[in-house]
């Protein structure tokens, strides 16, 4: 089994490039060099290594994600369940069977038996309404708990120029701050810093001439 490359990032550094910060967040490992975002991800649904100029990431978010395809469906089957229990609730079929018949009775009591089977069938046919009101909202209510599993949060690096890198992120990972971090590390470097490496160079050279 090969290694992990975040523990060998000397070897993909380029020519100059240095690291100028590491996070290290549970699904993944982002590198942040002098030049580039270097992402090691862990996470199945996504590459395991990108890379992309610093100056290219745009935004630094945190999202949520979830399958919308779920919602949609929830959204379906919750008015087709409320419809089917307000139409079993409208409608009163075998009432309008009841009393029906022959004037002056029926002396063979074949008609009545008749009525009475209608009456019957009608009153299965509105209960089977309001079973299949009841079983649409338990399937809506198990696909909205499906949609609520399907939400995760992710970190997102938008990049301009290409597709976006988006690693998922857990509560350990914004407790401790750690797309904070990111953000300060993936933008310019501050005038601050920057003089001082110049500083540190140029006292590296005015040692050198005067050795």
């Amino acid at each position: 089994m090969l290694g992990s490359w975040s523990e060998h990032l000397e070897e993909l550094l380029y020519e100059g490039e240095r690291e100028r910060r590491r996070v290290d967040l549970d699904a993944a490992t982002v590198v942040v060099t002098n030049q580039r975002v270097i992402v090691f991800s862990t996470d199945g649904d996504a590459a395991d290594y990108r890379h992309v100029d610093r100056p290219n990431v745009t935004r630094v978010s945190v999202e949520t994600e979830s399958a919308p395809r779920h919602l949609v469906w929830m959204t379906v089957l919750l008015f087709l369940g409320l419809g089917l229990l307000l139409l079993g609730s409208a409608i009163d079929l075998a009432d309008r069977v009841t009393g029906a018949g022959p004037e002056g009775g029926d002396p063979t009591g074949v008609v009545d038996g008749l009525f009475e089977t209608i009456q019957t069938i009608l009153i299965a046919f509105e209960l089977s309404i309001f079973a299949a009101g009841l079983l649409v909202l338990a399937a809506a209510a198990v696909i909205f708990g499906r949609y609520i599993g399907s939400r995760s949060r992710r970190l997102v690096l938008r990049v301009s120029g290409a597709d976006d890198i988006s690693v998922p992120v857990s509560d350990a990972d914004l407790e401790a701050d750690r797309p904070i971090d990111l953000v300060e590390a993936i933008g310019p470097t501050p005038p601050s810093e920057a003089d001082g490496v110049t500083l540190a160079g140029d006292a590296l050279t005015e040692s050198k001439e005067s050795g």
